[in-house]
């Protein structure tokens, strides 16, 4: 739109309209039809483009449609360090800290970071990181991993076999429409109930639970979704200790021999499905490394005895052998959610002591000397026949899980 200048009867100025002037005698300037209809269906326009039914009596609407016409389209893929809005972490099953799959088949836990696996009734379930084939289509966007529950042993009596998430803060989505969307696929059709729990921490609220949805699973790959209500927290009274938290869960099939998978798990905010928000290992890391750190190199079991070559976590001993040796200070790649559990494991032996690797043999009296958010230090007394200068190898975890 633009002032008529091709209407020469507007008596347009210098190409705006002028107000008349009587004492100078010079006319004002006319509105044509034409410009006055433009400018009007102009505005209309935009406000039926923004959903909104005009009304001569309302001059606000124009303003109403700026801003409705100016979010952001919910389904356009955004760079990481403009929006993000998955509130899991590690959706994609890109980090695995711990390892790859569970050591014991008993045994639950965290597997793959920020997930954990729970069972009983006596199953044994197999949990592992499964490749994608390059190039496969059923789930879009090349992913690399999804994770795999292979229960070996049915077992009886169970009353929980549950996949989830504990997100930070009772307050995450707290009375707001929220959607979770997944992909998976069993060895047959199988159904998966999904729910979020609120947990409000010791001597709070009682927690609160609500049901997704509950899905068939099929097997081949699917995309499934739910949009729900997160509970509002109005009269709950939150804990101590910085342990509450919203849960989301997965809960399969009691008492069967089974396999079922998972990928790219989102939640995020809203009524609409978005596509899966990738971010990159670093990222993903990073937020995984707040909850739990290792020293042990990628790949390592974390476990005591690997040997001291993958080792990294290297000093160099003061005193004499037999000694006293304090403050070995190591400070963790990321803050930590809360002072963290901390183990140690000898490289060198299946003890928890530090190695003296000039020596070849296990320090005593290894502990944690002092632990913060931060970081950490170890003492020990130094092995007997070991001398200044020598060096000294320790591995370790930090935990801070909800």
């Amino acid at each position: 739109m633009d002032y008529p200048r091709s209407v020469p009867s507007a008596g347009l100025v210098n190409g705006k309209f002028v107000d008349e002037d009587p004492i100078a005698g010079k006319p004002g300037s006319l509105i044509p039809a034409s410009w006055g209809n433009g400018v009007t269906q102009e505005i209309i326009n935009a406000i039926t483009e923004a959903g909104l039914t005009p009304d001569e009596e309302q001059t606000n609407q124009l303003a109403m449609a700026i801003r409705q016409l100016s979010k952001p389209d919910p389904l356009q893929g955004y760079p990481v360090q403009v929006y993000r809005k998955n509130l899991i972490i590690n959706g994609g099953f890109d980090i695995w800290q711990r390892g790859t799959s569970n050591q014991g088949p008993s045994a639950g836990g965290y597997i793959a970071d920020r997930f954990r696996v729970d069972w009983n009734g006596n199953a044994g379930v197999s949990i592992s990181r499964q490749n994608f084939v390059l190039g496969q289509t059923d789930v879009p966007n090349e992913p690399r991993y999804f994770l795999r529950w292979q229960q070996v042993t049915a077992g009886s009596g169970a009353t929980v076999h549950k996949i989830s998430q504990n997100i930070e803060s009772v307050r995450t989505l707290a009375g707001k429409t929220a959607t979770v969307t997944f992909w998976a696929k069993s060895d047959a059709a199988r159904p998966l109930k999904v729910t979020v729990t609120q947990f409000f921490g010791p001597s709070g609220s009682d927690h609160v639970e609500k049901t997704v949805g509950n899905f068939q699973l099929g097997t081949s790959w699917a995309k499934y979704t739910a949009t729900f209500q997160v509970p509002a927290l109005a009269g709950k009274i939150l804990g101590s200790a910085n342990s509450d938290f919203l849960r989301l869960a997965f809960d399969l099939p009691l008492n069967v021999l089974q396999s079922v998978d998972l990928a790219q798990v989102q939640l995020e905010e809203g009524p609409v499905s978005t596509p899966f928000e990738y971010r990159s290992v670093a990222q993903e890391l990073t937020s995984c490394q707040r909850y739990y750190e290792k020293s042990f190199t990628t790949g390592v079991p974390v476990q005591a005895g690997n040997g001291t070559v993958t080792c990294l976590a290297t000093f160099t001993q003061i005193p004499a052998g037999n000694t006293g040796q304090y403050g070995m200070t190591i400070n963790f790649l990321v803050q930590k959610r809360v002072q963290p559990t901390v183990q140690s494991f000898s490289p060198g032996d299946n003890s928890s002591q530090v190695w003296n690797q000039s020596i070849g043999k296990a320090c005593t009296g290894t502990t944690v000397q002092s632990l913060t958010e931060r970081n950490i230090a170890f003492a020990t007394v130094t092995a007997v026949g070991s001398a200044p200068g020598h060096t000294l190898q320790l591995e370790w975890t930090a935990d801070a899980e909800i």
